[in-house]
């Protein structure tokens, strides 16, 4: 019995031992992803103001202009996780990650239905611009001034000093 036990406590020193160095390993690669994710979403920030003045200087369209800066700065920040992923050693993370953010997108399509007709409504009206910031409109029961156009909803300040958040599809609609 106390052989049997020598065997087990040395099978779990061993383990713990190589887990151990394996993580020591692993170390550098982690630091260098954390240093790279700081960088990188500082790059994405600058990117993304100069992407937004680049934009500016060809259209004059505020919302436009903060849509595709936020569209921008969402994309270049997932590659740089990804990256940060891939040299910390964890890129099967990264492609299970996706994998299943796709898979996920159908499910969760259906389940937040709504807030997917807001956001492409939102893409629609940002591109479409059927107003534009600081227009008087009534939509629906609500009659005020635009004050800005968001993913998912529009915001209106009414003459009676409130901020009211429409959904997006009910604009369209």
């Amino acid at each position: 019995m106390e052989n049997y036990l020598s065997t087990f406590f040395n099978n779990i020193a061993t383990s713990f031992k190589d887990s151990w160095y394996h993580f020591i390993n692993q170390v550098p690669g982690i630091i260098m992803a954390i240093l790279i994710v700081a960088v990188g979403l500082m790059l994405a920030t600058k990117i993304t103001r100069l992407s937004k003045k680049a934009i500016a200087r060809k259209t004059s369209d505020v919302i436009t202009i903060n849509f595709l800066g936020k569209a921008i700065r969402l994309a270049l920040s997932a590659l740089v996780i990804i990256y940060a992923l891939r040299v910390a050693g964890l890129a099967f993370v990264a492609t299970g990650f996706f994998a299943a953010a796709g898979a996920s997108a159908v499910i969760i399509g259906f389940a937040f239905r709504d807030i997917g007709e807001n956001f492409i409504a939102g893409i629609i009206l940002s591109f479409n611009r059927p107003f534009n910031v600081n227009d008087t409109v009534n939509i629906g029961e609500i009659f005020g001034k635009v004050k800005s156009i968001e993913f998912r909803y529009t915001k209106l300040k009414t003459f009676d000093g409130r901020d009211v958040y429409i959904p997006n599809s009910d604009v369209i609609t």
